[in-house]
């Protein structure tokens, strides 16, 4: 659903097609929009049969709502190489700053190494003016078309799945790289098993002080989340692929979409996403916490990046419960034992996953023995301060003693020595 829908395996229908037609009973679109999308599938049909810097179009894959995919060959018929190609359509691939953010962002995989990772390795313009980047053809099918033909994953395929996504994004968020725009088309599964995650949405470096973004009201999908469903939304942040990717495994695990029948952008803005035992009972509750924890419509209520996910994660495929670490409570590898009162008073249901704002947590000690954390701060650098005043002067007392010893002795060694009242000759 999210540009572009790009597979593998030749199939009669494209991923995005197959996709569209078991959610629309789920999200019905709009005339307007349906007649949009069958004005860009008319403009990328058109382009089958084009040679685009040596890269022959075969067939269309799929259109997304920015872009189309297709299918593409170069070289001689014995030694060819196949790839996936992309085409920014329509008035976008003539807006400059489109195009430049759509090759920016294709390039973003580059900045990093990570085998789960597909880079681009070409781009270019065709004749109308409008850019078009390659990445090398994976042996694969997507999410979207998994689902479609098998129905749910089981939940331990779906923690597979995740951990393998997830390491893959904390690698590039390290690097300052967010996707941008996972979503079932762009995550790839081999017939081993194996995860690619292709197709990055969001050129680095996208901040406040830029530009904007001018793909990401074109790029709404039901996969994005709340805070980017607007016209001119902040950029994205590591947050932002931690939705999405909850609601990837949200759609896994119940072939269902976290935000019910939401359609339009103002409903995909306010909706919330249901809880996912509601529409998957049989999922464990450990899993159904992990998910819906990731799918909290305030980003500071989510994990607090992908390694904090990953942790839960893994706690999940071990049979633990998750710690439901959020960007409120940064430690995502431990326990919290600080006071209560230090922390949010939101409190989290491992049933639902969902925050209890009513709550509040049991604190520790009485509130006026509670100190506020900048205090503690400025306490423990004065303690460090005080040590380390220690030290020096432990340090400069310990030579002084050194070198007055060695002083005496050459001063006593350089005396005359006497022997019954001579001195020695």
């Amino acid at each position: 659903m999210s540009d572009p829908p790009p597979s593998g395996q030749p199939h009669d229908k494209s991923p995005h097609s197959l996709l569209s037609e078991k959610l629309a009973t789920a999200l019905p679109l709009p005339d307007a929009k349906a007649t949009r999308d069958d004005e860009r599938r008319r403009m990328a049909e058109q382009k089958v049969g084009l040679t685009l810097k040596g890269w022959r179009i075969q067939r269309l894959l799929g259109v997304g709502p920015a872009s189309a995919a297709y299918e593409a060959t170069r070289g001689s018929h014995d030694g060819s190489s196949r790839g996936v190609l992309r085409v920014l359509l329509g008035t976008l691939g003539k807006n400059e700053r489109a195009k430049s953010q759509f090759v920016r962002a294709a390039y973003a995989a580059s900045r990093f190494q990570h085998p789960r990772v597909v880079a681009v390795i070409a781009d270019g313009t065709d004749d109308e003016g409008e850019p078009f980047v390659v990445r090398p053809w994976i042996d694969a099918r997507t999410i979207s078309e998994l689902v479609a033909a098998e129905g749910p994953m089981s939940e331990a395929t779906a923690l597979r799945l995740a951990e393998q996504v997830l390491d893959a994004l904390e690698i590039a968020h390290a690097h300052g790289v967010v996707h941008g725009a996972i979503s079932p088309s762009n995550v790839l599964v081999t017939p081993r098993g194996s995860m690619r995650l292709c197709d990055f949405s969001s050129p680095p470096g996208l901040g406040p002080r830029t530009e904007g973004d001018a793909l990401a009201a074109h790029r709404v999908t039901p996969w994005t989340p709340p805070e980017r469903c607007s016209s001119s939304p902040d950029p994205p942040t590591e947050a932002c692929d931690v939705w999405s990717l909850g609601a990837l495994l949200y759609f896994v695990a119940s072939k269902k979409i976290p935000r019910g029948t939401a359609a339009s952008t103002a409903d995909l803005a306010r909706t919330t996403a249901i809880p996912l035992r509601q529409v998957a009972p049989s999922v464990s509750e450990g899993f159904a916490a992990l998910v819906d924890h990731a799918l909290q419509a305030d980003p500071m209520a989510r994990y607090e990046s992908a390694y904090a996910m990953l942790g839960d994660v893994r706690r999940v495929m071990a049979g633990r419960k998750p710690k439901l670490a959020d960007a409120q409570r940064p430690n995502p590898s431990g326990s919290y034992t600080g006071p209560a009162s230090t922390r949010s008073s939101r409190q989290v249901s491992l049933t639902t996953g969902r925050v209890d704002a009513s709550a509040s947590h049991v604190a520790a000690g009485p509130p006026s023995s509670v100190r506020p954390p900048e205090a503690v701060r400025r306490a423990n650098e004065w303690k460090g301060n005080v040590a380390l005043i220690l030290a020096i002067a432990l340090l400069v007392g310990v030579a002084t003693f050194v070198m007055v010893r060695e002083r005496v002795e050459e001063e006593r060694n350089s005396a005359p020595h006497v022997t019954n009242g001579h001195a020695a000759p």
